[in-house]
């Protein structure tokens, strides 16, 4: 009877000093993405970035890396595709748990869009993105996010109407196929001429990360509450 009380007694601490080491473990959490996601427009990238604001508002038990690198292209062969960067590789050294892919706003520029080729392989790049992140050792969840809206000016040569006509009806495939969830970061920027500085109506100002950020918490909410029923 001793010896069986022992035996429990020692698989109860072996079970508590695994489940202690669980909960220590944070969530990882990779934010794939361009100069958005890097945190250009935002009056201090380390501080009001939609990264950022997200790590803050996720708290302790998640660890959130930024892999977003101004001028990415989610098409490869172009003249930045992510594919070929240091941060794609930084990203998946990561070991995420959860990605959030972020691209397709370069690739509305002319010099990408309206080369033929680019245009017709888009979904095939990025599923590709997709299968090398799925086929991690973390088995990270993937969710793709579609692109802030883009207003023309004469600043940039970025297309609106390539974007919300071409580029986001293919990142809505794809997540349906694959069965992702889509986070819509275009939506909640729709219309918003606070959420851009004056000068530049590409990349959001601190308005515009910080509805980013609250986009991107309400939809990984339901994951979040799930790691914290565990």
């Amino acid at each position: 009877m001793k010896k069986r009380v022992s035996i429990i007694f020692v698989l109860f601490l072996v079970c508590s000093s695994y489940l202690t080491a669980q909960e220590k473990a944070p969530i990882r959490i990779a934010c794939v993405g361009n100069s958005i996601t890097y945190g250009v427009g935002a009056s201090n990238t380390s501080e009001n970035s939609y990264v950022s604001i997200l790590t803050r508002m996720l708290g302790n038990g998640y660890e959130v890396g930024n892999f977003g690198l101004s001028g990415a292209t989610l098409c490869r062969g172009t003249h930045k595709p992510y594919d070929q960067t240091e941060q794609f590789r930084m990203a998946q050294e990561f070991r995420p748990d959860i990605v959030t892919i972020k691209l397709g706003t370069n690739d509305s520029q002319p010099k990408v869009w309206n080369s033929e080729n680019f245009a017709r392989n888009m979904d095939i790049d990025l599923n590709y993105l997709c299968d090398v992140f799925e086929s991690l050792d973390s088995k990270p969840k993937i969710y793709l996010c579609l692109p802030i809206p883009i207003v023309p000016s004469e600043r940039w040569a970025h297309q609106a109407d390539v974007l919300e006509g071409e580029i986001i009806p293919i990142i809505k495939k794809v997540a349906e196929k694959r069965g992702y969830q889509l986070i819509d970061l275009h939506t909640p920027l729709v219309g918003c001429d606070d959420c851009y500085p004056a000068n530049d109506k590409l990349h959001p100002g601190d308005i515009g990360h910080r509805r980013i950020a609250d986009a991107m918490y309400e939809a990984l909410k339901e994951q979040i509450e799930s790691n914290c029923r565990k």
